[in-house]
């Protein structure tokens, strides 16, 4: 069976994100917002192979740990998960 799933990979607690600070710093000096606490992180849809759905979070969490995220710097949710 085939499995769609969305992945959103983002910077863990404590981890300085110099993307999302120089977005707080635009939208300071454009007046736009004084202080919008901006997180940067990736969003992923992918479709993996699998006999059912706990095989398929399985394969999910493989493939978010050894491709899509560095694990010492970032955390990943996996989000929708529905059979196609």
């Amino acid at each position: 069976m085939k499995y769609k799933a969305e992945v959103k990979v983002t910077l863990k607690n404590g981890v300085r994100d110099p993307q999302g600070s120089a977005v707080d710093t635009v939208l300071r000096r454009t007046g736009l917002e004084d202080s919008a606490n901006v997180q940067v992180g990736k969003y992923f849809t992918l479709t993996v192979t699998a006999d059912n759905d706990k095989d398929a979070k399985n394969k999910l969490d493989e493939i978010c740990n050894d491709v899509l995220s560095n694990p010492v710097l970032e955390g990943y949710e996996i989000g929708r998960l529905e059979a196609v």
